[in-house]
């Protein structure tokens, strides 16, 4: 289980994601003060009129990152069923696209369109992000690597 490469691509790629929960995703400055910081579990907000945002807008984005998390420590366990292996992680992958399309579209968006204040994306929780989507795409690969070896090494049986 741990012995192969791709268990410790999906470990590392559940440690990110979690990480990503940790650091600003979006900022919102204006006149160089810092006026609002969202986090994956929630905002900071430091302007003096507070910023009518409900915690709804994030709940989207929790339930998927969380579930991307617990899709990648799932997968690990699986490691003698590969065939169903290789489909969750290919549903992972595409969580964590979606995830990161929640984050520049809605999120990003909705709280631009509430605050009147460009988004600043340049932040760790987003480069996280991507850390875990090539992490779990080099799990695939190697999974996929693995499928091909046994069945080349099933030809080769009598």
């Amino acid at each position: 289980m741990i012995q192969r490469i791709q268990s410790l691509y999906l470990a590392l790629c559940a440690t990110v994601l979690v990480l990503a929960f940790f650091f600003p995703l979006l900022t919102y400055i204006d006149n160089i003060q810092i006026y609002l910081e969202v986090y994956i579990s929630g905002l900071r907000d430091s302007s003096s009129p507070a910023v009518e945002a409900g915690k709804s807008l994030l709940l989207g984005l929790q339930i998927v990152t969380a579930g991307a998390v617990l899709l990648s420590l799932l997968s690990i366990f699986l490691y003698k069923n590969r065939p169903a292996q290789l489909k969750l992680v290919r549903f992972l992958v595409g969580l964590i696209l979606v995830d990161i399309a929640l984050v520049f579209f809605q999120v990003g968006g909705m709280l631009s369109a509430l605050t009147g204040i460009e988004t600043e994306f340049n932040h760790p929780a987003i480069y996280l992000m991507l850390a875990g989507l090539v992490l779990a795409v080099l799990a695939y690969r190697g999974i996929r690597k693995d499928e091909a070896m046994v069945r080349s090494a099933d030809r080769l049986r009598p």
